[in-house]
């Protein structure tokens, strides 16, 4: 059943144009992550669909009663189900609400209005693990359709049957979940990266015969002195049809190079790899000891009896319910209290929202130059893999954006002269692409790290321990502690499924390098264009 209906549509903010969208749809059953970078344009888009705002041309067609989710406004009092409300553990009153409290009062709000299609953007922002939890359980029976914005991978991966990826004002649609569209782009930047090299090599051909011709042309010798007249009369008529015949196949290779459909070299990453003789070592065999340790806010006892020890290298993530005291006990550690004892080598660098660690007329790179040990090639290799690219290393701070600021205050940070980090929900702010570089920079840094995060994939991802808040009580558990996502055997099936089909499509663009003629490249063509259906429709 079509819920919604887009065509045609533009909109702009002063000359710059934000969306330009041919055709989306939205079906009964629909679970439609957005995703791109910050500034994409996905919170207009989302605006746009659920009539929040007007197109500037096209049409956009409702055929179920929209809701909508805002990311960071202000929640409108009006009517709604206190059976919902009270579901989500949503006070009555409206004042002195927490970032969490609003954020559950405004889904509370739309899952309570009887709308067909709910539009939300960054549903998960100020929610713990079990709001989220509780969000993915209210969307599983939800019988309408979800467009979401969300940096949560994990939700993403969970919920969603297609991803709509905003990029240069096109939105671009990819069947599956998050996982299934990571797969796919990495398929798509195989084949640019083999057509990119199909041109290079044929490229270089041509003008290797091109400069062939060229100097043999040029090689062809007037006649020697000694030839009488007949003879060198029939000679230059020789030499001059050989002549013209070469410059002819040299202007019709350039011809034919001319007409070779050019193809841009696909972006590259450089790898990150710290120095590990720039970094400060601990050769002690723990690195932070937590004994008997009571954590409290004002006179209430958050949690007490926690006893423990970190090793050195770990990556441990603290997690728990909002107001449990995670950021407390990261704060305790950087401070110091009774109940923790640090390794003397320690060096401790803590990076927390409200953190102003840059100096704002300076620029990015200075910022981080001017504490850290590494190398500028090595920080400038940093910083572009936080899109922070060429000559956006120059631009001062004060005029970032809140999400560019973050990048730079977290790089500062693991850039610095530090050998434990102390991370307070790094992600917060960031678009998938930064956390995903974020999360493999932190995976390659040699020291330890303590972090509170509600993002569910970068914990499973980067965590080899965790620090557990609940019930009063904290401790200290090891990998296997971590949950992972169950997989039905359907699921298992799919996935088998789709590993096999990456395999077969790698085997294609690898017999694609080297056809043995040009029936065999279009059947291979044709076999790659089959199986990514096939994938698609996984």
């Amino acid at each position: 059943m079509l819920l919604l209906e887009a065509a045609d549509i533009e909109k702009q903010y002063g000359e710059r144009l934000i969306i330009k969208v041919k055709q989306l749809q939205v079906y009964k059953g629909n679970c439609i992550g957005v995703v791109g970078k910050n500034g994409a344009g996905k919170s207009t888009l989302l605006k746009l669909l659920a009539g929040e705002i007007e197109a500037d041309k096209g049409k956009i067609r409702q055929f179920s009663r929209p809701a909508y989710i805002p990311q960071l406004e202000v929640v409108t009092e009006g009517k709604r189900s206190m059976g919902s409300s009270s579901r989500w553990g949503v006070p009555d009153y409206k004042e002195g609400l927490s970032g969490g409290e609003q954020t559950r009062k405004k889904i509370a709000a739309a899952f309570a209005s009887n709308a067909g299609i709910i539009f939300a953007d960054e549903p998960t922002s100020h929610l713990d693990v079990e709001g989220v939890s509780q969000l993915e359980e209210e969307m599983n029976v939800f019988t309408g359709a979800f467009v979401l914005i969300s940096h949560d991978r994990t939700l993403l991966d969970n919920m969603c049957t297609s991803i709509w990826e905003v990029e240069h004002g096109n939105v671009n649609e990819y069947e599956g979940n998050y996982t299934d569209y990571l797969n796919q782009k990495k398929l798509e930047i195989d084949r640019d990266w083999f057509e990119y090299k199909q041109y290079k090599k044929e490229e270089a051909r041509l003008l290797a015969a091109k400069q062939e011709k060229s100097e043999h042309s040029k090689s062809l010798k007037k006649a020697p002195k000694r030839m009488g007249n007949s003879e060198a009369r029939l000679h230059k008529r020789s030499v001059g049809q050989k002549k013209t015949k070469l410059d002819k196949g040299v202007k019709a290779i350039q011809s034919r190079i001319d007409q070779l459909e050019k193809k841009e070299k696909p972006s590259e990453e450089s790898a990150v790899t710290f120095d590990i003789a720039e970094f400060p070592p601990i050769h002690s065999r723990t690195v932070l000891a937590f004994e008997n340790l009571e954590v409290k806010a004002g006179h209430r006892v958050l949690f007490s009896g926690f006893t423990a020890s970190v090793k050195p290298g770990s990556k441990v993530a603290i997690t728990g319910r909002n107001g449990s005291g995670k950021s407390t006990l990261l704060k305790l550690i950087a401070g110091g209290t009774e109940g923790i004892r640090a390794a003397k080598p320690v060096k401790l660098g803590f990076f927390y929202q409200q953190l102003e660690n840059l100096e704002e007329e300076k620029t990015i790179l200075e910022n981080i130059l001017e504490s850290s040990r590494y190398s500028e090639t090595f920080i400038r290799t940093v910083l572009a893999r936080l899109q922070f690219k060429r000559e956006e290393v120059f631009k001062p701070v004060w005029k970032l954006s809140g999400g560019e600021r973050v990048k730079a205050a977290l790089a500062k940070v693991f850039l610095g002269d530090y050998n434990v980090l102390l991370l307070d929900e790094p992600t917060n702010f960031l678009d998938l692409q930064a956390k995903e570089a974020l999360q493999e920079i932190l995976s390659q840094y040699p020291g330890t790290i303590l972090f509170v995060t509600h993002d569910r994939y970068f914990i499973k991802h980067l965590a080899d321990e965790v620090i557990e808040i609940k019930g009063g009580k904290a401790e200290l558990k090891g990998r296997d502690s971590i949950n992972k996502p169950f997989n039905s055997g359907e699921q298992a099936a799919d996935e088998v499924s789709s590993l096999t089909l990456d395999l077969k499509l790698t085997e294609i663009l690898g017999k694609l390098a080297v056809p043995a003629n040009e029936e065999e490249k279009k059947e291979l063509e044709k076999k790659y264009a089959q199986l990514m259906q096939k994938k698609k429709s996984l």
